[in-house]
């Protein structure tokens, strides 16, 4: 039965963590325009952004969290692959040679019970311990906001992708509430990125 719920885990991860990198190619198409209609829609939504020293504030009272992100990235609120989604920031690209932006992708999993956060850890590191992954960093952080964090970065195995994608999760607990950070994209372009990802997700809080 562990095996079965480990297995059930780490495929969820692999397939939302593709499922991102999917979704992302279709971002290529108008990327101008989706970041005014985000922020139209952030407007209506009761969704706010403040300027902060070339960063935008992200506010959603709904879900009782914010964080700061480049304002020359695009943000979506519509189109994500799963329920639990609820906002993902995308880089510019660079040149022609770029295949997809690199991207994080906020998300909160509610649970019907309190969850531990060393308890998730344990599970979600125990089950990436499969073949053909490659665990990079595992470790607890603690963000601007005083919350405890887990992060872990790890390469899944090689598929049919054209690039060799690096992805890190940083997930952070608040009663039955699950939030998950996760830095998708090109492993060449990962650390390029690195600093700017550091920065959005250390400036995570939970509100309420």
């Amino acid at each position: 039965m562990l095996r079965r719920r480990n297995k059930a885990i780490l495929c969820m991860l692999t397939i939302a963590a593709m499922m991102v990198l999917i979704s992302s190619l279709g971002m290529l198409k108008q990327p101008i325009l989706a970041q005014k209609n985000a922020t139209i829609t952030s407007s209506s939504s009761s969704t706010t952004a403040k300027t902060m020293n070339n960063f935008l504030t992200y506010q959603n009272p709904t879900y009782g969290i914010k964080i700061q992100y480049p304002s020359d990235w695009t943000i979506s609120q519509t189109g994500l692959r799963d329920y639990t989604n609820i906002v993902a920031f995308y880089s510019p690209l660079g040149n022609l040679s770029d295949i997809i932006p690199q991207q994080l992708l906020l998300s909160r999993t509610r649970y019907s019970q309190n969850i531990a956060l060393n308890d998730y850890s344990k599970l979600v590191n125990d089950t990436l311990k499969q073949p053909g992954i490659q665990i990079v960093e595992s470790k607890s952080i603690t963000l601007t906001g005083g919350a405890i964090a887990h992060r872990v970065v790890f390469i899944p195995p090689a598929g049919s992708a054209p690039f060799k994608p690096e992805i890190m999760l940083v997930w952070t607990v608040k009663g039955n509430n699950i939030y998950t950070l996760s830095y998708n994209g090109d492993a060449a372009k990962y650390h390029i990125f690195l600093p700017t990802i550091e920065k959005m997700i250390d400036s995570f809080e939970i509100t309420k």
